[in-house]
């Protein structure tokens, strides 16, 4: 409410003006730039249980100030004690308390942050930053350092084997032991098993045990498959994960390798490998048959069955590998089908030739693997059935190329034959009686080798012996 009156004059006159309240007129123009003095430090510092923390204090003010000192106090019900002192012109000074614990990083008009090094939980409390300067005083603001614990963390198994066929079981726990704040557990995994409700236990200094297990009825298909313990804290920088494989307990789980669905007399180097897939271990593996006394000549040993001579018809029946462990015994069937090897023929073709003779449809059958043999023109080419069918055959073939030597011969004399007669008229008055005897030979030669062959061909033979 207070006023101030100032009397101005101006081309003689009089005039009264009003003016701010002398408080505030007096701040700004005695103390210009004293709202950018202040003391910066963090609200809250949180820091993990033995690690070192860092308290940081900036200094801002202006430049007609300066700074005298400077130092860092801390509140404890007992009063204030001072843990280090900043003096521009005489340096740094720790109390002997704090002398191996505490120590200034660059400490500069301007910034005066110090670390705390091994912090515990006699270290949660109030810490100040105290700033003394020249013309306006102390300066100061204050910082609350609190504790973060890192939880321990485990996986426990359950107090039962996990088996194979049995009911839920469980199969381990997952623990973030005496966390500060209490930290977020849970399983990772594929498995259809379950998650029980979380587990809290409050423990000393504000700490927390979280605990979360895991409940599943095993299978032994999921034998060496693993499942996470997963932790989430603030004192870690990312998901701690600890792997469970599962150890599944199962009896043995037979196959039989080297099976075939027929097998032949006189096949050598048979044999049958009995394999199993188990845990514990399989301890023996045993070969028997069941429809008869197991046969001589054969090995039963390191799980296989080998047969160390040719298979023989006796050998077809049933046998059995037979195997166990502590868990349990399975088994494994075959049937041993052993048969007559099937015949090696291979399926006759046939090619006909051209005729030999005009007006005629004698044929050559030639079959693949077998001797030719002739045919009739009007019957189909009968399989050959005995010695005298090949011995024909044999000779029917020298005839052949007796009778190609013959005509060739033949047509050889009839080239030279000349004419009789007058050479300029060219007339032809016949042969000689030489020439006809030649040719009547020929023909005979002709007629009884038809005949042979004739007689020689099956259905010769069949009409000679009616």
């Amino acid at each position: 409410g207070c006023e101030a009156r100032a009397v101005c004059v101006l081309n003689e006159n009089v005039a009264t003006v009003n003016l701010f309240p002398v408080s505030l007129f007096l701040m700004i123009c005695i103390s210009p730039g004293v709202w950018a003095n202040r003391v910066v430090v963090p609200e809250q510092v949180t820091a993990v249980l033995g690690k070192n923390v860092t308290l940081t204090c900036r200094v801002e003010v202006s430049t007609n100030l300066s700074l005298t000192q400077s130092s860092w106090e801390r509140r404890l019900p007992s009063g204030t004690t001072t843990l280090a002192v900043f003096n521009p012109q005489y340096g740094t000074s720790i109390s002997d308390e704090y002398s191996k614990r505490v120590h200034f990083i660059k400490p500069s008009v301007h910034d005066v942050s110090i670390v705390l090094q091994g912090v515990g939980f006699a270290d949660i409390g109030t810490y100040t930053c105290k700033v003394v300067t020249f013309q306006l005083g102390n300066m100061q603001a204050s910082t609350t350092v609190d504790i973060m614990v890192e939880p321990k963390v485990y996986v426990s198994p359950g107090s039962l084997s996990l088996l194979d066929g049995d009911g839920e079981t469980l199969v381990a726990t997952c623990t973030a032991e005496r966390g500060r704040p209490a930290a977020e557990v849970f399983w990772d995994s594929d498995l259809p098993g379950q998650q029980s409700a979380v587990i809290t236990q409050q423990e000393p200094e504000g700490t927390t045990t979280t605990s979360v297990h895991y409940v599943w009825a095993p299978t032994w298909d999921a034998f060496g498959r693993s499942l996470s313990c997963v932790v989430r804290h603030p004192a870690l920088s990312k998901d701690f994960r600890i792997p469970y494989r599962l150890n599944v307990f199962f009896a043995p789980d037979v196959t039989v390798i080297g099976q075939q669905d027929v097998w032949y007399v006189g096949q050598k180097n048979v044999q049958l490998d009995c394999r199993a897939s188990a845990n514990p271990p399989a301890l023996m593996y045993l070969w028997t048959r069941l429809d008869a006394p197991m046969p001589a000549g054969v090995d039963r040993s390191n799980g296989s069955l080998l047969f160390t001579r040719p298979l023989e018809p006796s050998d077809s029946g049933q046998y059995r590998c037979e195997v166990q462990n502590d868990v349990g015994q399975r088994f494994k069937d075959v049937r041993l089908l052993v048969q007559e090897p099937p015949p090696a023929t291979a399926a006759p073709t046939s090619t006909r030739s051209k005729s030999i003779l005009p007006d005629t449809s004698l044929t050559i059958t030639a079959p693949i693997n077998q001797h030719a043999h002739f045919t009739g023109p009007t019957q189909a080419s009968p399989p050959d059935s005995g010695l005298g069918t090949i011995v024909g055959g044999a000779v029917g073939g020298i005839l052949i190329l007796v009778l190609l030597m013959a005509l060739v011969g033949a047509f050889y004399l009839r080239q030279r034959r000349t004419f009789r007669g007058d050479y300029y008229t060219k007339q032809y008055i016949g042969p000689s009686d030489m020439q006809k005897e030649s040719q009547m030979d020929v023909l005979s030669f002709l007629s009884l080798f038809f005949k042979y062959i004739h007689m020689t061909s099956p259905r010769g033979r069949k009409n000679k012996h009616n």
